[in-house]
Formats: C-alpha cells, structure tokens, sequence
C-alpha cells in the first residue's frame, strides 16, 4: 500500500504509521515508558523538537515544515501526551530528559539540535545537560517556569493571558491537547513549578539560544535574561510581536533566528 506524503509516494513499513506532516511515526519503549517519534525530512542536520506540558507535536507542523527543507526532523511526544500511554507514576522533570536522550540514543542520533517549547524546555536543558556530546545547539523557544511567578496560580493567569494572543487555530490545537492528556498534566505540574531552569543551564555547556515572542505574557524579557546571565554564552532572540507559541505564528523566522542566532537580537 503507498500513500502520499508532501508530493512523495513512500511504501508503508511494518511498524510505522504515516500521519501527516510526518513521514514516519515510530513507537519506543525506554525505561519501562513510551516515547512517540515523528520524523519528516532528509537533510544531514538533525533537529530533534520537544514539546510543553500537555500537549503533543502537532504545535511543532508548520516549525517543522520549515525546517525541513534542509534537515531531519524529530519531534518527541513524551509519555502520557500526544498519542502516548501515561507512565505508570508521574515523572521528574530529569526523568523525561533521560527519557529524551535515552530515545536519542536508541536512533543513534548526534550533533542534534534540540528544541524545547515551554515546558519542553526544561526538559531538553536536562538532556542537553546529561550528554554535552550528543547536542551540537540547545534551544529554548519560551522556556518556563518565571522565577517570578512560580506558582501555579500565576501560570494559570499568564495562560489565559496569553489564550487572548493565539489564533483560535492554536488555541484548538492547544486545548484538545490539554483534554486528552488531562491527567498526566495534573501529575506532571507539580514537577514542573518546582524545577529550576537556571539551575540547569548551569551545566549546560552546548551553545544555546533563548527565544520569546514580543507578546508572551508566560515568559517576560527579563525572566529571559536572567536564564542568559545563569547560562553565561546564551545568545538571546524576541520576535517582535509574537505570543508564547511563536514557533506556530513565525515558523520561518523561529528557524532562521536559532539556526543562525549567534547573538542578542529582536526581530
């Protein structure tokens, strides 16, 4: 049987799904958890996305059409978001990164550039931190919590200040997400407010490079370059008028600032 993927005729494989925009969606098994893995294009770098709390990578498809056109996207859906069953407990913050990189490991991925989003981002810090070696760039589009406001009242009103910012697009996709993975969210919060960021880029020794939307109430300029200052070499990039998923909104610019982003910068 054959189906037809962005123009290209692929003939199905035994154990991969074809859902579009992903050419191939692989199912793994790390840690006595399952990880999602959707890949689309064919270029020599390989660009492993991960995604915020609750949702899954169906945020990431217009990033990742863009970039592939000249890389390999990866887009991870951690346990118990996306299409994935929950774990049996709920899991650390560390514990996804080693998920993360325990996945990477298993596709013989490296010199990848990993992407988080919101929460995402403290994850891939984790990874990033474990295997210096595996990570050729980190990138951190909207990377959670504030220090500031780092309480889940707060967050839950720069959520819905930021609601007002999205398209109603996103905000579909966004919420369904949230519906479908209503419990493993609800474990998974605590962890996240109580994970430190800055304290991980500590020991983050790849390059890496910090960016927020102009409008994103959830992440403030300064809660930026306050992560730049624990980091010490974090180029820092806002996109002028963008709200917390910028990477929907400004899919080309979002990749052209981390792929070249090599210092301070708004565009």
């Amino acid at each position: 049987m054959k189906r037809t993927i962005w123009g290209e005729s692929m003939p199905e494989v035994e154990g991969i799904v074809r859902k579009a925009p992903w050419v191939t969606v692989r199912q793994e098994s790390v840690a006595d958890c399952t990880a999602i893995m959707r890949s689309v294009g064919q270029g020599e770098q390989p660009i492993v996305l991960v995604h915020g709390i609750g949702v899954s990578a169906r945020y990431f498809e217009p990033l990742a059409a863009e970039l592939a056109r000249t890389s390999t996207v990866y887009a991870i859906e951690l346990p118990g978001f996306g299409g994935t069953p929950g774990p049996r407990r709920a899991l650390s913050v560390p514990e996804l990164g080693e998920i993360v990189l325990a996945v990477l490991r298993k596709l013989e991925l490296a010199a990848v550039v990993l992407v988080g989003h919101s929460m995402g981002c403290q994850v891939a810090a984790e990874t990033a931190a474990r295997a210096p070696e595996l990570v050729s760039k980190l990138v951190l589009l909207g990377p959670t919590v504030n220090d500031r406001e780092r309480s889940i009242g707060k967050q839950a009103l720069r959520l819905a200040q930021d609601t007002l910012r999205e398209s109603p697009k996103v905000n579909w996709v966004v919420f369904t997400d949230y519906l479908r993975s209503m419990i493993p969210y609800l474990k998974t919060l605590p962890t996240m407010m109580n994970h430190r960021l800055e304290d991980t880029l500590l020991h983050v020794s790849s390059p890496v490079v910090l960016m927020r939307g102009g409008r994103d109430p959830i992440v403030p300029a300064d809660w930026l370059g306050r992560l730049a200052e624990a980091n010490g070499h974090a180029a820092v990039i806002e996109l002028d008028g963008a709200p917390h998923v910028l990477m929907y909104h400004r899919p080309a610019e979002t990749a052209q600032g981390f792929l070249a982003g090599d210092a301070h910068e708004t565009a």
